[in-house]
């Protein structure tokens, strides 16, 4: 298989003007569609924004690869398109972009159409092709261009692959001791990305033709969607003077133990391979061990990252403690025996939120032997009623102490630390997070806690209105940003702090889900009811999905709405989520579960009038998105 069977001409577009990156991406997206590749547009166009909301796909040197694995995606494809006049997408390099290949894959993509994928985005590194793409006067050129470097490349990789019958013969004649020099690498290295498409292979790439120039003789491990490609040995690590992880995911790290190691982002393996590979190899590499500091964000970002973990796994037990809880109390089951037995399990469910909060806060800073120290630590913040901010508290401290304990036994150990792993790590991970839980950190935040609860049932009515406004405001304001995910962890925070029983956290959460359904549901409402005429004919097309997302709580729904003028738009997403959330506190309502949306509104104290916010809410926000709108058109069409 080639690029040009996943690449038709009618997904080919040399002569589009973008007016923004969001217009590029849409505009690939219909192409995407017309190839016959998608079964679900609106879903996979969801997936490739997300994706683009974490890194920008934008390489550089003129070139963007946006991409996603999407159920949306029937089969592997790709589109391609030409900006002739060039935009701004956010490169790496901060240059103009002008050639863009969007990458279409499913869940199941076979390992022969995810190598044609890694081809061309290893061809991609080459300018003179570049340029060839870019200057293409039609779609035959574009592809014939294509074909004729993938030709290429595929004939290098035979001889990679393939020795000569002389290169066999002079082998053979070597020595044993030759033999084994040959196969010695001086550095190895890993690369990865979420996805496992472009960027992994073309770190890979970039690594290995700057180790080329530079006479050093390289192994780069691409760890991509379809698994490890070019795998390290033990014995090339082993021999290797250094290591580079080019990675934006977890990696296996353990084996690189002792060895100098340069860690960063994927794309800065592609950007300055040259550098990093100059760093590995230097004197004052730092030498990798259990305790090395490999990230290479913030410090505030790290423990962001372990709170986010430990509220991964938390969201499912307090969904299913809440509405099991929740559906025990309705009228018709109130008191029964069904209803006593669903409220158990509720409770005993509930009572599993903060030791498994706590346990994987730790798990997230020193793996499995933090496990039982992070769930010493929950249970203690359970026995000192200090809340979910103790039990993330003393999640940090599990993690901590079971960090600290690891690092010292295998400094003082020497590598036979492993028979303790099963007995003495639990058991020191356990008694250190007690002590330093039961005289530290449990009673301040018992108090912490008490005060929270008590400043909220005393607040008045005017402060909590606020307090839900602007927590809902906040969930529209970056959609998946820092400020959507501090104001949805705090009101999946505050609920786990309450179930399985109502109280101040499930009505904080009631207003953090109406903030949440709001934007999309508002942009529906505007582009299929109350401005139609403002809204192009692909708007229009997915207004009822946009409004659908917003009943089922997806916020990303709103996405291809913002593409016009976002910052005009977030503002109606932002006064609509406003105002349901302020109602939603108003009326007292409470939901009882993180997520579920419209599903979990009939289990909702003040159901009625949760709806009735949601409602008002959404008129306010699709008013807003039309008059806006027609604000913004007029300026254009002044201009």
């Amino acid at each position: 298989m080639q690029i040009g069977d996943l690449l038709k001409p009618v997904a080919i577009d040399l002569n589009y003007a973008p007016k923004d990156k969001a217009d590029a991406i849409n505009h690939l997206v219909d192409l995407m569609e017309k190839s016959g590749n998608l079964n679900d547009a609106d879903r996979y166009r969801k997936a490739v924004f997300e994706r683009e909301a974490k890194v920008s796909t934008g390489l550089g040197e003129g070139v963007a690869i946006p991409h996603a694995k999407s159920a949306g995606v029937t089969a592997p494809g790709l589109a391609a398109m030409v900006a002739s006049n060039g935009i701004d997408f956010d490169s790496l390099d901060g240059k103009t972009t002008y050639l863009f290949f969007l990458i279409a894959s499913p869940h199941n993509a076979s390992n022969e159409h995810l190598d044609v994928l890694a081809r061309l985005s290893t061809l991609l590194i080459d300018e003179n092709f570049r340029t060839s793409l870019i200057h293409a006067k039609n779609k035959e050129k574009f592809l014939k261009s294509i074909e004729l470097a993938e030709k290429q490349k595929i004939k290098e990789e035979n001889q990679d692959t393939c020795p000569s019958q002389e290169a066999v013969t002079d082998t053979a004649q070597s020595s044993s001791e030759e033999q084994d020099t040959d196969i010695h690498f001086d550095l190895v290295a890993v690369t990865a990305c979420p996805a496992g498409l472009s960027h992994t292979y073309m770190a890979a790439e970039s690594l290995e033709k700057a180790a080329l120039s530079m006479g050093i003789k390289i192994k780069v491990e691409a760890d991509g969607a379809a698994g490890h490609r070019n795998k390290l040995l033990p014995e090339d690590i082993a021999y290797a003077k250094g290591v580079v992880v080019a990675a934006d995911r977890a990696v296996e790290m353990d084996r690189f133990i002792g060895k100098p190691l340069v860690q960063v982002g994927v794309v800065e393996g592609i950007r300055r391979p040259k550098e990093l590979i100059e760093q590995a190899l230097s004197s004052n590499c730092p030498t990798f061990d259990a305790s090395t500091k490999t990230e290479y964000s913030s410090m505030f970002m790290r423990l962001y990252r372990h709170l986010m973990s430990g509220l991964t796994y938390l969201l499912p037990l307090a969904a299913t403690a809440g509405i099991l809880s929740a559906i025990a109390r309705i009228g018709i089951l109130h008191n029964t025996n069904l209803g006593l037995f669903l409220d158990s399990i509720g409770y005993s469910i509930g009572t599993l939120l903060f030791p498994v909060l706590s346990a994987f806060i730790a798990f997230s800073i020193a793996g499995k032997t933090a496990l039982v120290a992070g769930f010493t630590g929950g249970v203690m913040a359970m026995i000192e009623s200090s809340g979910v901010l103790g039990a993330v508290a003393n999640g940090f401290v599990g993690g901590g102490v079971a960090f600290c304990t690891a690092s010292l036994a295998q400094r003082f150990l020497k590598g036979h630390d492993a028979m303790f792993a099963l007995l003495v790590y639990p058991i020191v991970g356990a008694l250190g997070t007690t002590l330093i839980a039961q005289f530290v950190t449990n009673l301040p935040f018992a108090l912490l806690d008490d005060f929270l609860n008590s400043l909220f049932a005393n607040s008045g009515l005017v402060i909590q209105i606020l307090l839900g406004s602007v927590l809902a405001g906040m969930m529209s304001a970056d959609m998946g940003g820092p400020m959507n995910k501090i104001s949805y962890a705090c009101g999946a925070l505050l609920l786990a702090d309450c179930l399985p029983e109502n109280g101040p956290g499930s009505l904080v959460m009631a207003s953090v889900m109406a903030g949440g359904m709001i934007p999309p549901m508002a942009a529906g409402a505007a582009a299929g009811l109350l401005g139609r005429r403002f809204f192009d004919e692909h708007e229009r097309k997915i207004a009822f999905w946009s409004f659908l997302k917003g009943l089922l709580f997806i916020t990303e729904g709103v996405v291809p709405f913002l593409a016009f003028n976002r910052q005009r738009m977030t503002i109606a997403c932002i006064v609509g989520s406003a105002t349901a959330g302020g109602l939603s506190m108003y009326y007292q309502c409470q939901v009882c579960a993180p997520h579920g949306g419209i599903f979990i509104i009939p289990l909702a104290e003040n159901s009625l009038s949760f709806l009735f916010s949601l409602f008002i809410g959404t008129l306010v926000g699709a008013v807003l998105f039309t008059v806006l709108r027609i604000g913004v058109k007029r300026q254009s069409d002044e201009v």
